[in-house]
């Protein structure tokens, strides 16, 4: 089954990294946020 939340946070995640090379290498720190965050939605029991 898909998670749509995990999967709509990711294409942001990969949003901030491009912004990272195209613009300020800080918007890598809300793409690690996201991580984050989906590791701890992955890991829940459904």
């Amino acid at each position: 089954m898909v998670n749509i939340k995990v999967v709509l946070l990711s294409l942001v995640a990969l949003g901030f990294i491009a912004l990272t090379f195209l613009v300020d290498w800080l918007f890598i720190l809300g793409a690690v946020l996201i991580w984050f965050y989906n590791q701890k939605e992955l890991g829940r029991k459904r």
